[in-house]
């Protein structure tokens, strides 16, 4: 890595994705036999430091991780993938471990995965690397303590910290408020369980949360600022798995604040860049393919 290498923090869920390519999800009591297989380091956070890295840049990774033979499996995917990682030893008997099928014919995939334990309020939260040189952080509210307090330091420093709303937990709201730029899924709802997108805006807004984005699959990105509102339209490609698309695109939008600023005027500009950098994720099998292209 050179001086002028971006840095960034990303704190949130690390798991273990064991990925396979299937006709069709299978029913009850029926077996399927996948054309491909992957096993890779998963989550949010974690995919969005792998994008990161994919691009040039430097990525820190904040997590829990359990000692445990799989946890081996995890450090040696991020270490390749040039991800430094920074992990709490946590109580549990392994890590959490995603079961996904990805369907050929669309790229749509299906998620097993007990993450739910990493939401919790009463987790304490695990000590942080010095944030000094850091251009960005990222949290993505799994771990929300951990988010909380990245957060809080980041800004502490003058460093813009981006989060990944990807539906609302109990915790999203006290999460969104230590942040600079939301980025939310379609499926992000108010308290209300509203999924319009101008009551989604106006709920951030009266959060605190100046900017947010409001992604949409394969459909426009929607963006506001106090300053203007708009869209951005995502380059088609020829979809094969859309597993950890969104995840690399805020890795990308990170990568962009870490190197360029958060800015409101150029914010459309940075999504488009962003989306038109992560594309070529959508256009091979797993996570990992696309890195090598």
């Amino acid at each position: 890595m050179t001086a002028a290498t971006p840095r960034a923090l990303f704190a949130g869920l690390c798991t273990l994705d064991v990925i396979q390519s299937v006709d069709r999800v299978p029913g009850a009591n029926e077996k399927v036999a996948a054309h491909e297989m992957l096993i890779a380091a998963g989550g949010p956070a974690t995919n969005a430091a792998v994008a990161f890295a994919h691009l040039g840049g430097d990525p820190t990774l904040v997590t829990r991780l359990p000692r445990h033979p799989l946890t081996d499996i995890i450090t040696a995917d991020l270490a390749e993938c040039g991800v430094t990682l920074h992990a709490e030893e946590d109580g549990t008997d392994a890590p959490v471990t995603a079961s996904i099928m990805v369907t050929r014919a669309t790229g749509e995939r299906a998620v097993v995965s007990p993450s739910s334990g990493t939401t919790a309020l009463d987790q304490p939260a695990i000590p942080l690397p010095p944030v000094d040189g850091t251009g960005a952080a990222l949290v993505d509210g799994y771990h929300p303590r951990t988010a909380i307090a990245a957060a809080k330091a980041a800004r502490a420093s003058g460093i813009p910290v981006l989060m990944d709303a990807g539906s609302r937990k109990p915790h999203t709201a006290e999460v969104a408020r230590e942040t600079d730029l939301v980025i939310a899924s379609a499926d992000l709802t108010t308290p209300e369980g509203s999924r319009e997108p101008d009551e989604v805006f106006a709920w951030l807004a009266a959060l605190g949360v100046e900017r947010a984005v409001i992604t949409r699959g394969g459909g426009d990105v929607l963006w506001r600022t106090p300053g203007g509102s708009g869209s951005v339209a995502i380059e088609r490609v020829e979809v094969v798995d859309t597993l950890g698309a969104g995840d690399f695109f805020h890795g990308a939008l990170t990568w962009r604040v870490a190197t360029l600023g958060i800015s409101d005027a150029r914010l459309a500009e940075d999504i488009a860049w962003a989306s038109r950098a992560v594309a070529p994720s959508l256009t091979s099998f797993g996570t990992r393919e696309w890195l090598r292209g």
